[in-house]
């Protein structure tokens, strides 16, 4: 996402044990974005997933801190694991109270080859040590 500064590698996450989806670890000082391998792989019909860090309170902002500043039209460039780029263009940024996450949205299925980047946003709780929101971006096939 060079719009935003992102040039990284991408980390498989899989399920936790309690069946939510596995993020990066927040004990790496480096940590890459994941993608969900539960998830379409980019590209390919539906929506890939990909997961990671606004920021750490031990290793400060993470690769997704500017997340929220992508706008409609911008360009993300996904490298698959066979070497190919599947190109994926913007459509939406929404944040959203984790209260009321869109799963459908996100996880649903699509006519299409979609993309979704989720970060945490919004206020940051003290108490709970957890964003009360969620960025997410919407993007679709291009190329």
């Amino acid at each position: 996402m060079p719009v935003i500064g992102v040039d990284s590698a991408l980390v498989d996450l899989g399920r936790n044990p309690d069946g939510t989806v596995e993020v990066p670890s927040l004990d790496d000082p480096d940590a890459k974005p994941g993608w969900f391998r539960g998830s379409p792989t980019p590209g390919t019909l539906g929506p890939a997933i990909i997961l990671g860090h606004v920021d750490s309170r031990r290793f400060g902002p993470g690769v997704f801190f500017h997340l929220k500043d992508l706008r409609a039209g911008d360009a993300i460039d996904v490298t698959r694991a066979d070497g190919s780029v599947a190109h994926f263009t913007v459509d939406d940024v929404r944040e959203v109270p984790k209260s009321d996450f869109p799963t459908l949205q996100v996880y649903g299925n699509l006519d299409h080859a979609g993309l979704r980047l989720i970060t945490c946003g919004g206020e940051f709780d003290p108490d709970a040590a957890s964003y009360e929101s969620n960025i997410i971006v919407f993007a679709s096939l291009t190329g």
